[in-house]
């Protein structure tokens, strides 16, 4: 049940969207009891198999405002380290090339939530977490979800473990897969992440000679986290040279204080700390793909289409220097002109837009039970491994790799031929978890722009239609010049070149085009941001 709260109650707004998406936010007491019964069990662990991997320095890299941690890695030169007993060689030139060792773990949350009980039913019908602008809707209960699952600082906990032997140009040459045991001692958010690889570089870092000195001091730790860095690096520049494609888009998060208020906007954008793990998870995520493919054993993969011609045509007319751009190519969907195009359109003022428009012209994302092409991440195999508290399709992942490794349980049969349905509920869940969350955004964002009514802005025109043009703010807000704030003269819409055109002074509205703009209204409960030129921008 929801409680929806009084018109003026700060949480209201959020509370309609919840209840509009129909999100389930109250667990049933069968999912309650066994999470509340849930132990870790550390010499059960590793009784039956678990490797101990307490010793191993591992560490977390999230948002400084995550609420549970799926993930931890950890990276060491094979020369120090060692190779393990499990491990698969997958490049011809033999285990000897490599030189790094880089984990992955993951929080074993299948080892907490077995098939068809409580905890599953519940997790199963969720589907994902839902992260809202002011609170999250978890997938699992807070006894595993923000405890005995999140792999938090010296905690002993369970995970999944994929260790990935790495060349010294970050290409794989061999993995293990297993259960593991690990502590982590050491948990940071992006920024601090990014202010120690700063300090690997003291020239770009603002604290100078005290930068210098963190360096002497914790310098392996720091030189091991820039090691991680570079071998990232190397790892998108070879997904680029196969086609991946990289999004460079702004996020916007609103920042709220204790009672719900919106207080400010934070615009988070790639760094080399979410670039480190981003990688490392797409590595992971292809592994086990392919190690599931090649045994052919059932599972879920994360499978992207490349775009439609008729989805990618009027990306190609909306800007002139496109026509720089091989037309024929680009509308086929080629991966590598797609690439171009993203790269030309970086420096120019529309950029982001550019950016924006292929991003919504690419199909969605989404889970099914047999194997195919990634094609934003030029992937033949790739599935989600990574974030098991969060997305049941990755628990599923990780119920099928421990049946491979260890055996097939009792009811696998059924696991298995409840695939096809998992997979396509999963993908609906997902879609409706993200629009509920961008919606939530939304609602804060023109709830903190309601302060700045009558006050102007820069923008960008991102759309144009007969009843005025759309405008996006640079702090990622959008709304719409309605004809009426244009002016008194009528406007003629040409949908070929996308731009609006005054009948009498001929002045015009394109798309891309930044002007600057007043704030005339702004409607939280419609969602709403209304627009008027800051002056005559003829």
């Amino acid at each position: 049940l929801l409680r929806l709260g009084l018109a003026d109650d700060e949480h209201a707004a959020v509370d309609v969207v919840i209840a509009r998406h129909k999100l389930e936010t109250v667990f049933s007491e069968g999912a309650l009891s066994e999470a509340r019964s849930a132990v870790l069990d550390e010499d059960g662990a590793l009784a039956s198999g678990y490797r101990d991997l307490r010793e191993r320095f591992t560490f977390t890299i999230d948002p400084a405002d995550a609420r549970d941690f799926d993930d931890a890695v950890s990276l060491e030169p094979v020369s120090t380290c060692g190779v393990g007993t499990g491990i698969r060689v997958v490049d011809e030139r033999g285990l000897g090339v490599a030189r790094w060792r880089l984990g992955v773990h993951v929080a074993d949350v299948a080892h907490y939530v077995p098939w068809n009980s409580s905890l599953d039913l519940d997790a199963r019908r969720r589907a994902t977490s839902v992260y809202l602008v002011d609170r999250v809707i978890p997938m699992l209960p807070d006894e595993l979800s923000g405890d005995l699952c999140s792999l938090k600082p010296d905690e002993v906990r369970r995970t999944m473990t994929a260790d990935l032997y790495l060349d010294d140009r970050a290409r794989l040459v061999a993995y293990d897969l297993y259960p593991a045991l690990i502590r982590s001692p050491a948990r940071l958010s992006y920024e601090e992440a990014q202010a120690l690889l700063d300090r690997c570089h003291p020239e770009r870092s603002a604290e100078g000679a005290e930068s210098k000195d963190l360096v002497r001091r914790d310098g392996a730790q720091i030189a091991r986290r820039a090691a991680l860095s570079r071998l990232a690096k190397q790892r998108f520049a070879s997904r680029e040279r196969a086609g991946g494609l990289d999004f460079d888009s702004v996020e916007a998060r609103v920042v709220l204080d204790e009672e719900g208020s919106p207080t400010g906007i934070d615009l988070r954008v790639k760094t080399d700390a979410t670039s480190l793990i981003e990688e490392a998870m797409i590595l992971a995520n292809e592994t086990v793909a392919k190690h599931l493919r090649d045994a052919k054993f059932p599972s879920l993969y994360r499978v992207h289409e490349q775009p439609s011609a008729d989805s990618l045509v009027p990306v190609f007319q909306d800007f002139a220097w496109f026509r720089d751009i091989d037309q024929a190519d680009f509308i086929a969907g080629d991966a590598h002109v797609v690439q171009r195009v993203l790269e030309a359109s970086a420096e120019r003022p529309e950029g982001e837009l550019v950016s924006t428009l292929l991003l919504r012209s690419m199909k969605r994302a989404v889970y099914r039970p047999d194997c195919a092409a990634h094609y934003g991440l030029a992937s033949g195999a790739y599935t989600h491994f990574t974030s098991p508290i969060r997305r049941y399709p990755d628990l599923v992942v990780h119920r099928m790799l421990k049946a491979l490794i260890g055996g097939r349980p009792e009811k696998f049969d059924q696991e298995k031929s409840a695939l096809p349905w998992i997979a396509e509920h999963s993908s609906d869940m997902e879609r409706i978890a993200e629009k509920a969350a961008r919606e939530s955004q939304e609602v804060k964002l023109i709830e903190y722009l309601e302060r700045f009514v009558g006050q102007t802005f820069s923008a960008t025109v991102s759309g144009v239609a007969t009843y005025g043009a759309y405008v996006r703010l640079d702090n990622t807000a959008e709304g719409l010049i309605p004809c009426k704030n244009l002016g008194s003269e009528y406007f003629a819409l040409d949908p070929v070149q996308h731009r609006l055109t005054g009948q009498d002074t001929g002045a015009s509205y394109r798309l891309a085009q930044r002007l600057a703009v007043v704030l005339v209204s702004a409607d939280p409960r419609a969602r709403r941001l209304d627009f008027r030129p800051a002056r005559d921008e003829r």
